[in-house]
């Protein structure tokens, strides 16, 4: 099980497993983020994580599930592999 999100993940980028920068924290709420698309992320790129994730929208605001993420660090959010 993966670990709740705190206030401290708030305005972390998100990034693939890649490293490839999707977008920022916005919210948290315990299991999920609000993560806001950014303005240059690759349409491509982007286009797959929500493949992936089943972001079935075409918003720029998207819940993250905690089980969707492979680590946390101090420089960002890291999603997990879904190839």
């Amino acid at each position: 099980m993966s670990a709740k999100f705190t206030d401290d993940d708030r305005d972390k980028p998100v990034y693939t497993s890649s490293g490839d920068r999707i977008g920022t924290v916005n919210d948290v709420n315990d299991d999920t983020a609000r993560v806001h698309r950014d303005e240059n992320t690759d349409e491509g790129i982007f286009d797959k994580v929500k493949d992936a994730l089943g972001w079935d929208d075409d918003s720029n605001e998207h819940d993250l599930r905690s089980d969707d993420v492979d680590r946390r660090e101090d420089d960002g959010i890291y999603l997990r592999d879904h190839r």
